[in-house]
């Protein structure tokens, strides 16, 4: 991998640990989370500026929102319940899991020994972070099902359609859209508008840090190996347990980034 792909990778990695970190110290996450997607939507807006918006994927469009709303919720439920170091690897080593062995079981695909590895080391890791007690676990598990499902969905319609940085910037508009009228209905309008306004600059900063990570990765996907992308992409798991652990000062912080970095290692060999 060329050491300027690398860099992009990584600089992706942190960013996306970055903005899990300020959800999780957020003060109502629910908003935080609206304010994090709308500003996600702005950053890649200029895509659908270019192109218009692709009304064509209507389909793939509606059930993918459906999923990230889904996956936005549960992922607000988890923090409010649990630690980082313990949702973030938890919820992002999940969803490969259960893509691998779905496809395994229901597509016939097949697992080298590689993959078995892969999938029992994210299995062992999973359980190495949750043997502490957390009561975010649930909430973490359904969260990754979420990621799983918007990544087949997603997945299977940028490789029939390509164009996938102008599905994603619409996918991250209808999100927006959605998860403003869920705070909005929860919260109601001037309460909402009272939490984006205390520590909107920061959420502001998390939602575009996640587009920003996303274009990183479609730029290094350019320069280097997709799965050497993807190898360097889960160090993030690993950011985000540290971060719980030295930022936050969650218990159990140096087990739970040993148990990350497993799982961390299992993503790793499903996409080698």
């Amino acid at each position: 991998m060329p050491l300027s792909a690398f860099a992009l990778v990584l600089a992706a990695a942190v960013l996306h640990a970055s903005w899990n970190v300020l959800l999780k110290a957020s003060g109502d996450r629910l908003v935080a989370a609206a304010v994090q997607s709308v500003a996600g939507a702005v950053v890649l807006a200029p895509a659908l500026a270019f192109d218009g918006y692709p009304i064509d994927r209507w389909g793939s469009l509606a059930a993918s929102a459906a999923l990230h709303l889904g996956y936005g919720l549960t992922l607000v439920g988890a923090y409010e319940r649990g630690d980082l170091s313990v949702v973030y690897p938890v919820a992002r080593g999940t969803a490969p899991l259960l893509v691998t062995v779905g496809a395994a079981v229901f597509l016939d695909d097949t697992l080298g020994g590689l993959g078995v590895l892969g999938v029992v080391l994210i299995a062992g890791g999973i359980l190495g972070v949750v043997r502490h007690p957390d009561r975010g676990i649930v909430w973490a598990l359904a969260c990754g099902g979420f990621i799983a499902g918007y990544s087949l969905v997603d997945g299977a319609a940028v490789r029939v359609e390509g164009g996938s940085l102008r599905y994603t910037a619409a996918l991250l508009l209808t999100n927006a859209v959605t998860l403003l009228i869920v705070a909005v209905a929860r919260r109601g309008w001037r309460p909402a508008v009272a939490a984006a306004r205390s520590g909107g600059g920061r959420q502001l900063f998390g939602g575009a840090a996640s587009a920003v990570a996303y274009l990183l990765v479609l730029i290094a996907a350019r320069r280097a190996p997709l799965g050497a992308v993807a190898a360097v992409r889960e160090t993030s798991v690993v950011l985000g347990a540290l971060a719980g652990w030295r930022l936050l000062g969650e218990p159990f912080g140096r087990a739970r980034a040993v148990g990350a970095a497993i799982i961390a290692t299992g993503m790793v060999l499903l996409v080698v």
